[in-house]
């Protein structure tokens, strides 16, 4: 998990914006198959099949996780969809290549997904920088995609980049001998430290664990993040004929976009302060940048919201998207 934490260091660079959270008291049990696809470059891709008949939902993951992070809520559209989740190349259990983690071969390995899987038109369900994926797709292959759907994504990267490279970084933290102890310690570090709960499927695909239950390291480098991050291009919104949903994160406070604000010296919370007000005002910005540019965009927001927001707000983005969907 230390490339998660890295990056919530580094929040801006790759917008995983950490807020308080309104935990569901509703678990769903995971229940899924999984199997795997060649993606653009003949590179093995992890799909999961939640199951469901009707129409395919392909949802993707957010950078650092696997599609594993939505066993809990990619399940609750079973009921009017066929629902599936990938795991983009580098991460989980999909391959690690050399190279191909820039957003052209990003969007080609889903559709290589969606041919491979018969899906027809698909609708695209992104979390976090999946966005990007998910905008060159639709914007590419437009008679691929049916709806797409935003969850906390839709971000000029490019220049969050540009704005926030100057910015003091806040204290990293990293997990204890005890945090690194086992899965359950693990993920109280996790939920301590990002404001959610992650799955536990989710620590386990992105984790690498000894025999006696010890996390050692990630299964991911560093190296893969920052190949994705670096290839990050603006958003051709313009293009996108199909409906779109974006679906925003909005934290009301420092305290609540940073945990452990509460902790922080008089000085870093005037650091943690000034990272609020600017975060706060690019996405004001990227908002009104996604109402301009999309022809057929809807936006939502949920106050006090985690970046995660189908994890920390699950009813509220669940609606959402079933309202859009209809």
């Amino acid at each position: 998990m230390k490339h998660i934490f890295k990056i919530c260091t580094n929040l801006f660079i790759i917008t995983l914006f950490v807020s308080a959270c309104n935990f569901s008291s509703k678990k769903i049990v995971p229940d899924y198959k999984t199997t795997f696809v060649s993606g653009s470059t003949n590179n093995k891709i992890e799909i999961i099949d939640f199951g469901g008949t009707g129409q395919p939902i392909l949802f993707l993951s957010g950078l650092g996780n696997s599609a594993h992070v939505f066993v809990d809520f990619a399940p609750k559209f079973c009921d009017k969809f066929h629902v599936y989740a990938m795991t983009r190349r580098g991460f989980g259990a999909s391959e690690q290549t050399t190279n191909g983690y820039g957003i052209d071969t990003l969007s080609k390995d889903i559709l290589a997904v969606t041919k491979a899987m018969n899906f027809g038109k698909v609708i695209l369900i992104g979390h976090s920088i999946a966005g990007d994926e998910i905008t060159k797709f639709a914007s590419t292959y437009p008679d691929k995609v049916d709806k797409i759907i935003y969850l906390d994504a839709a971000h000029d990267r490019v220049d969050i980049m540009k704005i926030f490279s100057n910015m003091p970084q806040l204290p990293q933290q990293n997990p204890t001998k005890e945090d690194s102890s086992s899965l359950v310690n693990l993920k109280k570090f996790v939920t301590k430290t990002m404001g959610v709960a992650m799955p536990d499927e989710e620590l386990k695909a992105t984790s690498v664990f000894d025999m006696k239950g010890k996390y050692i390291s990630d299964v991911t480098s560093n190296d893969v993040n920052m190949k994705i991050v670096s290839g990050v291009k603006h958003p051709n919104y313009k293009n996108i004929n199909c409906p779109a949903l974006a679906i925003y994160a909005r934290p009301i406070t420092a305290s609540e976009m940073f945990r452990s604000y509460n902790s922080l010296d008089s000085l870093n919370r005037k650091r943690a302060d000034t990272c609020f007000i600017l975060s706060k005002n690019w996405v004001n910005q990227q908002i009104d940048l996604f109402k301009k540019e999309v022809k057929n965009g809807v936006v939502k927001e949920i106050n006090n919201a985690n970046h995660y927001i189908f994890i920390s707000h699950p009813a509220e983005t669940e609606n959402f998207i079933r309202e859009f969907l209809k």
